[in-house]
């Protein structure tokens, strides 16, 4: 049987978790490529997700974000919300874009925006250790394979 961990998410190019609990946001989904296309050999477009990348990626209407910074940051605060017992309940359309940050909540609401920098750059860099990129095989040019 081939080693299946190594594979990197399609949206935001963290490896996948194939074992533990089938809940975990950094937990395998294997999604067909809308609209279906085909290889030359017949086989579907596939692509392996998160289970919490794909819910953002599926959602065609809603603004796809271009930053694999800002990807990273959903999935490590999505990952350490998961950790700390809170369930899915909390990835509401409001609630992951702003990282878990509420302006009025805060002691200074006009420095939301630094706060949310922040905040986006210590979720992006708990996804990067949290999901270690593991060694995949060389490429070819690498391994010298003509």
């Amino acid at each position: 049987m081939a080693r299946l961990n190594g594979f990197g998410c399609s949206y935001c190019a963290l490896p996948v978790r194939f074992t533990g609990d089938h809940r975990h946001p950094g937990y395998v989904v294997i999604d067909q490529v809308t609209p279906p296309r085909a290889d030359p050999g017949g086989l579907p477009d596939l692509r392996v997700l998160h289970r919490f990348c794909s819910l953002p990626a599926r959602a065609a209407g809603h603004r796809r974000c271009s930053s694999i910074t800002l990807r990273r940051a959903w999935l490590g605060w999505a990952t350490t919300e998961f950790e700390a017992g809170r369930g899915d309940r909390r990835y509401g359309i409001r609630h992951y874009p702003r990282l878990g940050l509420h302006p009025a909540r805060l002691r200074r609401p006009e420095l939301f925006r630094k706060y949310w920098r922040i905040r986006k750059m210590r979720c992006a860099a708990l996804a990067c250790r949290y999901y270690p990129r593991c060694d995949l095989l060389p490429t070819d040019a690498a391994s010298g394979v003509a």
